[in-house]
């Protein structure tokens, strides 16, 4: 039988503060996952007395549902990042993506974090010819800023990658890794304990108030007190607690299935690189193999706005047929979904509204991008006056038909299937002429 939560949650511990929270912080984190236990780790390492809260269980949101996939980057072209923020911050974006990979790498090697940490690197696949000249330029502009362990992989030699005829070459990223991102979550929350952090699930921040001196945090049946505060709500982000922020990041879904045991032997011959894949589609697919080396997880927007796992599974089934003929009836062992925080500038933000700290907007990237975030916004509660990241300078930025619901979803996904099917045509047609050839 499917089981629809999360494969990364199988066997693992649940932690619960069964205590009342205090009425008194230093800092108030809200949220839970790798951004607000790596500011929380970081602030209490300095000294603060901090106080976590999150709404639901420990754990619950995308941080542990996500696919353990830690990489570098983000969603904007350095020609793009140029045209709006100029060259200078162009470069410092790229230098920083780079930044965040080798910060979340050394936290997990130098407090031996247990979340079976895999060097197995990441190739992007191009669907299209274009897409791989495309991500060639990129590539040979990116290392002109900073070099960084990558190499374009021609069709021909993907077999050694994949055993699949469905892509036109890739771009490897060689330090690209793999974790499991329940055990990551759960190393990190025992650093922030061991830190001195008091953590609390299942207290619902209903506002967050200003006062002469700091804010005032209302919980249910209990009021908080603090000098300063940071938001760590990404793609969870309600309107009752910020309706600023609320504004300016849309909740995006994903959804994941993992497959029942495969055997290693298989995986090894679908997927003998043992990378993460990721895809240059418009909806793209993202997988790996699990852990263990015996299943094969694969996470894809199925849809644009919030559907159920259930309704989620036949299109996840058909992608996983699509790439991996051989496993259109592999049966499914787990299927779950879960929320991205999407800005509208597709880069992640640091920044402080009326005196607020907030940390988001990865845009599917978190997994390295959150503890770094976390970790250099917690330095700017230390020291605000100095600048401590790039993203300070890409502020979160509002459209006139967001107002936090994301209502115009249903749309965006049809306008999206139009792209794919002119992906597809543009890619048919390539097919046809390497047929020819």
């Amino acid at each position: 039988m499917i089981q629809f939560s999360p494969y990364w949650w199988q066997d693992q511990p649940q932690y619960r503060n069964t205590e009342v929270p205090p009425t008194k912080a230093d800092c108030v984190v809200v949220g839970a996952g790798f951004t607000g236990l790596s500011a929380a780790f970081t602030l209490a390492k300095a000294g603060r007395q901090v106080l976590v809260l999150d709404g639901e269980a420990i754990g619950f949101g995308a941080s542990t549902r996500n696919g353990g996939m830690l990489g570098s980057g983000h969603k904007v072209s350095v020609a793009d990042a140029k045209k709006h923020y100029g060259p200078d911050i162009a470069a410092q974006l790229h230098k920083e993506a780079n930044a965040s990979l080798a910060y979340t790498k050394s936290l997990i090697v130098d407090h031996k974090l247990d979340c079976d940490l895999q060097a197995c690197g990441r190739l992007r696949t191009a669907w299209t010819p274009q897409d791989f000249d495309a991500m060639r330029n990129a590539n040979a502009g990116l290392q002109t800023i900073e070099p960084f362990a990558a190499r374009m992989v021609e069709a021909n030699e993907m077999a050694q990658h994949i055993d699949t005829q469905l892509y036109f070459g890739g771009l490897m990223y060689q330090s690209h890794a793999s974790v499991q991102p329940r055990k990551l979550h759960y190393g990190l929350l025992q650093l922030a304990l061991q830190a001195g952090v008091q953590i609390f699930g299942e207290q619902k921040v209903q506002s967050v108030q200003p006062q002469k001196d700091g804010f005032c945090i209302s919980i249910k049946g209990q009021d908080i007190h603090c000098q300063q505060v940071l938001m760590a709500t990404n793609g969870y982000t309600q309107t009752r607690v910020s309706k600023f922020l609320a504004q300016r990041v849309m909740p995006v879904p994903s959804f994941i299935i993992v497959t029942e045991e495969l055997g290693a032997a298989m995986v090894q011959a679908l997927l003998p690189g043992g990378h993460c894949m990721v895809e240059t589609r418009q909806r793209f697919c993202y997988y790996r193999p699990t852990p263990c080396g015996k299943r094969i997880m694969l996470g894809s927007r199925a849809a644009l706005h919030a559907i159920t796992p259930e309704q989620a599974l036949p299109t996840l089934k058909a992608k996983l047929a699509e790439i991996f003929p051989s496993l259109k009836d592999t049966p499914i062992s787990h299927c779950w979904t879960g929320f991205t925080g999407f800005s509208f500038s597709k880069l992640p933000s640091i920044g402080c509204h009326e005196g607020i700290y907030h940390a988001m907007g990865y845009c599917g990237n978190g997994v390295a991008m959150a503890p770094y975030l976390g970790h250099k916004a917690a330095q700017k509660m230390l020291q605000p006056q100095q600048q401590h990241s790039v993203f300070e300078q890409t502020p979160l930025q509002r459209r006139f038909y967001h107002h936090g619901s994301p209502w115009y979803m249903p749309a965006a996904s049809a306008w999206y299937r139009v792209m794919d099917w002119r992906d597809n045509w543009q890619r048919n047609k390539a097919l046809k002429q390497v047929r020819k050839s």
